[in-house]
């Protein structure tokens, strides 16, 4: 009788379940190695996603996520051998044949699952397979893992699986050896075995941004091993990489994957040792940022672009170094447009190359008129492009200087009149900090965030601030944006206060500062693109100004000679409007624009968040 996992009911003998059809089978191939499964080919096995790391580290819970995002079937071995191998609980079965036995069997369903496709309900749709701890202790099961793609291994710190491990009781068999022990002699395994690795800080324990994390990381690897062309990032958040050595440079990309990036700038021209050392450098910084689910830009900037790079010295090296990138796998080459005609000449994107060619414009010194701002996007996108042999897919970036808040608002009308071709336009420098923020709202390409605690530049948002703060990765140009108009506003918590209780609320809406410094509140707002503010709470350092500005006023913003909040008029312009007297604390004060933004109440789950985020801030 031949063996088949996936036999119908209507085929099995009378009364045989499934479990018992697969024992039955697993006999009759001891018997007749003949009737052995048949190993299915590669293509079907890369739609199984395996999942490696120690005991407590989370891979069921985060499997089920992932699978769920996939749309595939999530096959947990530990359960399966209880369930469908042991018919007990695994320290019961350990107790009564030993380790040697349950790793023997171990290693035998894992093979069978990822190679043969067996205990899968549907072998053509794929899976997320959640292994056992131990699994790559046993040479047969871990070379099954070095040859299969892709794997993830989650690495959660060993001190948070300590903690968990104290109180998880017995329903698992004692280890007999310290965990810290155990993981520390399993590392290597881990390393070389998997495809992606998910790291997790420790002490972090907020699943729902963690689950997203993986779930995203999931959907890279499952992208990656079907080969698809273009691996889209996970939110547009990207996190320029500036170190100088090459194992900081590794740290801090991997860092940025747990602050949650979607992808990565490696500025290689911040590496010590010149153009040698970025050639050697680029393979493992690549290797590094594809297994954490990065998509990488490789920049090689040099000082006659920007003052503040790293690189001096010849074109043609450099330009060879950023074509040896995209070779390598990088998603994006920075090419300076002052430099489009060398590029060329040394034969631009290699050929069958997936990286997209990025043509950036710096200037350090003033943000253009808006006239010269889109000729010079139109000249990029044209001329240079066609010079560089680029594509439609090829993105054009200008970064420039605002000197006033005016300047920066003009940055986020060129986005706008660019909405559906790929760009990244921002304005550098604290008045500009707005426009990094609402770039996704205009369909940026992507926009940049720092490392924590690491702005590089005055008020410059950490990347980890743009995702659970403004939640970017989330944002489109449905979002209703709200400003916080003054000078300062970098100090303020009114955002995190605002936006918690927008988040509780699942109110599609961003409350974003906006610094209006060199500019007059009517100049700023005539630069921005009409009829971008939904609504605007202002700071005394300007509600004076927000007044005469204003086309209308209600009584109490006139009786205070000064107005606290700014809402559209239908027909243009905006209402001033005052907050009640009394008002103590930032959640009181987020509770009176919330409610003057929606013209609804705040209700319980909204106060008792936005109450949360400023507790965090000592602010309550």
């Amino acid at each position: 009788m031949g063996y088949s996992a996936d036999a119908p009911a209507a085929t099995r003998p009378p009364g045989t379940g499934a479990a018992l059809w697969r024992q039955l089978g697993r006999v009759c191939c001891q018997l007749c190695p003949d009737t052995e499964p048949t190993i299915q080919d590669a293509d079907l096995q890369r739609k199984r996603l395996v999942l490696v790391g120690m005991r407590a580290a989370g891979k069921s819970t985060l499997g089920r996520v992932a699978a769920a995002r996939l749309g595939v079937q999530f096959v947990d071995l530990d359960e399966v051998l209880e369930q469908e191998v042991f018919g007990c609980k695994i320290n019961a079965f350990v107790d009564k044949h030993g380790w040697a036995k349950f790793r023997e069997a171990e290693a035998r369903l894992l093979e069978d699952v990822i190679v043969r496709g067996l205990f899968i309900s549907d072998p053509r749709s794929g899976c997320v397979v959640a292994t056992g701890g131990g699994v790559i202790e046993t040479p047969s099961a871990l070379s099954v893992l070095k040859a299969h793609t892709p794997v993830i291994w989650i690495d959660r710190h060993i001190d948070d699986i300590i903690r968990c491990l104290e109180g998880v009781g017995s329903y698992r068999p004692g280890l007999g050896t310290p965990p810290r022990e155990i993981y520390a002699k399993r590392r290597p395994l881990y390393e070389q075995c998997s495809d992606f690795v998910f790291t997790m800080r420790c002490g972090d324990d907020n699943w729902l941004f963690l689950e997203k994390r993986f779930a995203d990381l999931a959907a890279w690897a499952d992208r990656s091993a079907a080969g698809c062309r273009g691996l889209e990032a996970a939110n547009p958040v990207c996190v320029p990489i500036v170190a100088a050595s090459l194992q900081a440079a590794l740290d801090d990309v991997a860092e940025a994957a747990i602050e949650g990036a979607g992808l990565v700038e490696l500025r290689v021209d911040k590496l010590t040792g010149g153009v040698e050392a970025v050639l050697e450098a680029l393979p493992k910084l690549l290797r590094k940022a594809h297994s954490l689910g990065l998509p990488a830009v490789v920049t090689f900037r040099p000082t006659w672009e920007d003052p503040n790079a790293g690189y001096i010295g010849d074109e043609t090296p450099r330009l060879k170094a950023l074509r040896r990138a995209a070779e390598l796998g990088a998603a994006f080459i920075d090419v300076e447009r002052a430099a489009v005609q060398r590029w060329a000449g040394i034969g631009g994107l290699p050929k069958g190359s997936k990286a997209r060619l990025i043509i950036s414009s710096h200037n350090f010194s003033e943000v253009l008129d808006l006239s010269s701002l889109r000729a010079l996007v139109a000249e990029m996108r044209g001329t240079d492009a066609k010079i560089a042999g680029a594509g439609p897919e090829s993105v054009v970036k200008i970064a420039q200087m605002a000197q006033s808040s005016a300047d920066a608002a003009r940055m986020l009308t060129v986005l706008r009149e660019q909405a559906g071709q790929p760009t990244v336009a921002l304005a550098m420098g604290e008045a500009g900090v707005f426009t990094r923020i609402l770039a996704p709202h205009f369909g940026a390409t992507f926009s940049f965030g720092c490392l924590s605690g690491r702005a590089s530049a005055p008020g410059q948002p950490d990347a980890i601030e743009m995702l659970e703060v403004y939640r970017l990765g989330a944002m489109s140009g449905h979002t209703k944006v709200f400003a916080l108009l003054g000078d300062p506003v970098a100090g303020s918590g009114l955002p995190k206060v605002l936006n918690a209780g927008f988040a509780a609320d699942a109110w599609n809406a961003v409350f974003v500062g906006m610094l209006v410094r060199g500019c007059s509140v009517e100049d700023f707002f005539e630069a921005l693109p009409s009829g971008l503010i939904a609504g605007a709470a202002v700071l005394a350092s300007h509600s004076e100004a927000a007044l005469k500005a204003a086309a209308e006023h209600d009584a109490s913003s006139a009786r205070r000679a000064r107005a606290d909040v700014l809402l559209p008029k239908s027909g243009g312009g905006y209402v001033a409007r005052g907050l009640e007297d009394g008002l103590v604390g930032e959640v009181a004060e987020a509770s009176a624009y919330y409610e003057m933004f929606k013209g609804s109440p705040v209700p319980s789950i909204v106060r008792d968040a936005m109450m949360l985020a400023a507790a965090a801030q000592g602010r309550a």
